[in-house]
């Protein structure tokens, strides 16, 4: 498997759960990835959100992504990134209603992305073998 695998099986599945650190307390939420096409896995938040006063404090987090049968999932460790791009943000905000509010010079708006990281894939059969799991690095 390559990294060209994870980026896949994440468009397949955009969903994920995106967990981080408020202080010593994990936080775990659903998130809506989207990758442009540049095998880059982004998101998008609020300043005004604690997600991203986490993130702020601790950039560390572990993404799950998990197929709708529940028969393979994703997990993706790594260090998030806020990015200043006007262009993908105005993309973002064209095609999602939610976002319909900000503007892609709006500094409440915030892009972010995981550059590089390891992910595994895994299934049911293969929970009780995880660390035998192949990594792939990215």
């Amino acid at each position: 498997m390559t990294f060209k695998d994870v980026l896949a099986f994440a468009e397949e599945n955009p969903v994920c759960k995106l967990a981080t650190m408020d202080g010593d307390q994990p936080r775990v939420r659903a998130f809506l990835t989207v990758t442009f096409g540049d095998g880059i896995i982004y998101f998008s938040t609020a300043a005004t959100k604690d997600i991203y006063r986490q993130i702020s404090e601790n950039p560390k987090v572990e993404l799950c992504y998990c197929s709708g049968d529940f028969s393979r999932m994703l997990r993706i460790a790594g260090e998030i990134e806020v990015v200043d791009d006007r262009e993908k943000k105005q993309k973002l905000i064209d095609e999602r209603d939610y976002l319909k509010g900000f503007t892609a010079d709006d500094p409440l708006f915030i892009l972010l992305r995981l550059p590089h990281g390891s992910a595994r894939f895994w299934s049911v059969q293969d929970n009780t073998k995880e660390s035998a799991l192949q990594v792939i690095e990215f």
